[in-house]
């Protein structure tokens, strides 16, 4: 970590600095040779208004005025974004899911920037994330596509009976274009192979919660710091908005470390989430510290994650296809079972039916399993005429 514009983010990459914090961005901001570099890099990995926040409140004079200026311009733009994120949040909870009177549970984005953030417009979000049960999402899918919004993934999709519901059951995430051209993901669940989190059980453990006097349901705090622990390390943590999050929790009066750890422990996590709190622990530390101090596992992880905070989406894509399990990054987070379960069974998704299965040659549910044996040759017919277009 010997780039100063990398320290300097990782330092402000929270929402509360301590007088150690202060010193150590005190020191690094001289060092600072490309501010334009650093502003670019603050926007693409999500943390650009509260950086600017932090430099604007303590450091304004001491930035070059054009990049202050500029840092100020690409924050209200993000402000914007986000207060049309904010506005759909309340939208789809309002006038799609209440009226329907459907078990859900609101995850990531939105809620957690109400739930931790002080000011939740500070917590740049892409999409909105809803977990629903597979028999809900059919009239889910119906009523809000009646309402206004269009199909995203699938994008041929169409609101009657049997074309939600045979999405409803071979697709685990359906995206949905709003009004306000904000994609809304509905979940049936949350992880790749629903082995690690139970969508059932985190649908009967949710707590209420009111955002802007709408009532609405979000994980249990210790439940949520262990799936976004599990979730970033999934993705190498390669966004800096992510350290924000979990240092926020952190700081919340509802935190309890014991309580978090135990819930690690129910969902076989507790290496993960062990290393999460070591590295955390690592990147907030306002004086340099040797990577060598830290644990095997950690070492890893943080290696990964710098490499990945510093490439793009193809970068972290390369990085994906080394994993042991689609749910996770490293061996060490997962047992030598689990990984041979995966690679002995992993192969009977080539069988799983598509939407595009579903339009060229739309069957009723009674006949729907003629998918599963046709898609194997139709996946073959479709790569081999890929290849042939790209020679």
């Amino acid at each position: 970590m010997a780039d100063p514009s990398f320290q300097l983010l990782l330092l402000l990459s929270r929402l509360q600095l301590s007088q150690e914090h202060v010193q150590a961005v005190e020191e690094l901001i001289p060092r600072i040779q490309d501010w334009e570099g650093f502003t670019r890099q603050a926007s693409e990995r999500f943390v650009l208004p509260i950086v600017h926040s932090h430099l604007s409140k303590r450091w304004k004079h001491r930035i070059p005025e054009p990049y202050i200026d500029v840092m100020k311009r690409y924050s209200f733009g993000a402000l914007k974004h986000n207060l049309n994120m904010t506005a759909e949040f309340k939208h789809i909870i309002r006038d799609v899911l209440l009226p329907l009177q459907v078990p859900h549970l609101c995850f990531k984005g939105p809620s957690l920037a109400f739930q931790y953030y002080p000011e939740p417009a500070q917590r740049l979000c892409r999409d909105v994330d809803i977990l629903v049960s597979r028999k809900d999402l059919p009239k889910i899918l119906q009523h809000a596509l009646s309402s206004g919004y269009q199909p995203y993934d699938p994008k041929a999709l169409t609101p009657d009976d049997e074309s939600v519901a045979f999405v409803a059951k071979h697709q685990k995430v359906v995206t949905l274009l709003s009004p306000r051209n904000v994609a809304v993901e509905f979940h049936t669940k949350i992880d790749n192979t629903g082995s690690v989190f139970n969508a059932s059980r985190m649908l009967e453990r949710r707590q209420p919660i009111s955002v802007s006097h709408i009532d609405t349901w979000v994980m249990p705090i210790n439940e949520l710091f262990v799936y976004l622990c599990w979730h970033h390390t999934k993705h190498y943590w390669s966004r800096l908005h992510w350290l924000v999050d979990i240092t926020a929790m952190q700081c919340h009066k509802d935190f309890n470390l014991d309580e978090v750890l135990a819930c690690a422990e129910r969902y076989s996590l507790g290496s993960t989430v062990n290393s999460c709190l070591e590295m955390i622990e690592y990147f907030s530390a306002p004086t340099k510290r040797t990577i060598e101090e830290l644990t095997p596992n950690t070492r890893e992880l943080v290696r990964t994650s710098i490499l990945a905070m510093h490439g793009d989406v193809e970068f972290e894509h390369s990085l994906s296809r080394k994993k042991p399990t689609p749910d996770f990054s490293f061996d060490w987070q997962t047992t030598n079972t689990q990984i041979w379960q995966w690679r002995l069974w992993g192969w009977k998704r080539i069988f799983r039916p598509t939407y595009d299965s579903y339009t060229a040659w739309p069957l009723t549910r009674n006949w729907q399993w003629i998918y599963r044996c046709i898609r194997p040759f139709h996946e073959a017919y479709t790569r081999l005429g890929h290849k042939k277009i790209v020679n």
